[in-house]
């Protein structure tokens, strides 16, 4: 029995060693390129890329051509593929590269041709005299409320309101639709009630009325205290709201009330207007007109003029106070210069009357 097992071994590696010998003989040249490391990868794609029937090492050639070169041919087509993949993103990279240039160098252009010999506007009483600045240095000008545009309210984020279940039933005349669960507020209606908002501050200003801007919201300052310079001496700002403080105005400052009220503002407006109830119920006994950014969630009733936009939003609200402050300093500008007018007008009568 062990006799006929060891027989049987020795024919089995017999026939082994047969089949190896058999096998084609690869090339030094061939199998020291193969061993590269790029090769290695490349070997793998064209085995991967070939027909069964046309893979090396399994009896299949093109025109009696042997098995390494075939591997040869193989590695060169996926080697000049990868060539080919390379130029194109080359390519695709260096276009990129030319349009973002030539972006830039148009809105450069658009950019000189505005502002070219763009002088600043005249200076209200007490501000410094302004200089003429270059094309090179002058700003872009500055949008003013009728030149706020949707684009601009959509930019923002103001047609994002709360959810759907949230929605306060008199706000549905300002829905333009939901969208994600989220209810979409209607800008087109927006935009000409903040262009009439604006024309209220411009007129109240321009009748020398006090403008109040409350917004206890963090993150706010910065926009507070823009409207503030703008407003000048025609406007006031609070960062937070003591209860009592129109109601009970002479315990807060000490002050007697006055009979025709002059110590109270000729308008409020509210940038966060469901979290200050208390002020606005303040505002509503003292008869005062307020204007308040209204989300989805809020009843636009609870103020004189509502504007319907995304309360939760910080650009929205610096938008909104930007737009509504820069009407008020335009309604100082013409306040300036109706004086100015009316004075010479008095002087000319003065001298005729001598």
């Amino acid at each position: 029995m062990r006799a006929t097992a060891t027989a049987a071994v020795a024919v089995a590696a017999a026939a082994r060693g047969a089949q190896i010998a058999s096998r084609p003989a690869v090339p030094r040249a061939v199998r020291a390129f193969a061993s590269s490391s790029c090769s290695r990868d490349a070997s793998t794609e064209a085995e991967s890329s070939t027909t069964p029937a046309a893979r090396p090492g399994r009896g299949a050639s093109y025109s009696g051509e042997s098995a390494e070169q075939a591997f040869a041919r193989n590695l060169k087509e996926v080697q000049a593929f990868r060539r080919r993949k390379e130029q194109q993103r080359e390519w695709a990279r260096t276009a990129t590269d030319r349009i973002c240039i030539d972006h830039v160098a148009t809105e450069r252009s658009m950019f000189n041709g505005l502002s070219a010999g763009r002088a600043q506007l005249t200076p209200c009483a007490g501000e410094s005299t302004p200089l003429f600045l270059p094309p090179s240095a002058s700003p872009p000008p500055s949008r003013t409320p009728l030149q706020t545009t949707l684009s601009t309210l959509l930019a923002s984020g103001a047609a994002l309101g709360h959810s759907t279940t949230l929605l306060h039933p008199s706000y549905t005349p300002y829905i333009y639709g939901n969208r994600s669960g989220l209810s979409i507020i209607d800008l087109d209606q927006t935009l000409p009630i903040l262009r009439r908002a604006a024309a209220l501050v411009r007129d109240v200003v321009r009748a020398d009325g006090v403008v109040l801007v409350v917004g206890t919201r963090q993150g706010l300052k910065k926009a507070l205290d823009k409207a503030k310079e703008r407003l000048g001496t025609n406007g006031y700002v609070a960062a937070s709201w003591l209860p009592g403080t129109l109601t009970n105005a002479e315990t807060f400052f000490g002050i007697k009330p006055i009979a025709d009220n002059s110590y109270l503002p000729d308008l409020v407006i509210f940038l966060n207007p469901s979290e200050n109830l208390g002020a606005i119920r303040e505002c509503t006994s003292k008869n005062i007109p307020t204007v308040g950014i209204v989300d989805t969630d809020t009843d636009p009733r609870i103020v004189t003029y509502p504007i319907p936009a995304n309360m939760e939003s910080i650009r929205t609200s610096e938008l909104i106070l930007g737009t509504l402050s820069i009407a008020g300093q335009e309604g100082r500008r013409l306040r300036v210069k109706e004086q100015a007018e009316k004075s010479k007008a008095q002087n000319q009568a003065r001298k005729r009357r001598n």
